[in-house]
């Protein structure tokens, strides 16, 4: 529903994933799932998910990638990431999908109920 590209790298006999194509993955999710994003709330979405991935620790769950390290790189020539400063690449297998996009539901579903506006607005 979506029309985005999100990639999964093999890299070092692990699949990674970036933060960016994380955040896409879960538009998609809520777009199939009746809910998309809405356009005018999309950061406020993405700060949300971008604060849930800070729970997944470097050298467990994700790489620390230096400034034009190899993999960011390659991941920048890939169109994958825009632009190549220190950052966090995932492990695909470590990111806890289901949970990413059951967070971001109880918290949109929380700010219905307090009154605020919402991320997602449901289809119907």
């Amino acid at each position: 529903p979506t029309k985005d590209t999100i990639a999964c790298v093999l890299w070092n006999n692990l699949y990674h994933i970036t933060g960016t194509d994380i955040v896409k993955a879960l538009q998609f999710r809520f777009a199939a799932f009746g809910r998309p994003v809405k356009t005018h709330l999309h950061k406020k979405f993405e700060e949300g998910v971008f604060s849930d991935l800070r729970n997944l620790k470097p050298g467990v769950d994700a790489t620390l990638e230096d400034p034009r390290s190899p993999l960011l790189d390659f991941l920048f020539k890939s169109n994958c990431i825009r632009t190549q400063k220190k950052q966090k690449v995932f492990y695909w297998f470590s990111v806890p999908h289901d949970r990413l996009f059951l967070d971001a539901l109880e918290r949109d579903l929380k700010r219905e109920s307090q009154g605020l506006e919402p991320t997602t607005m449901p289809n119907g």
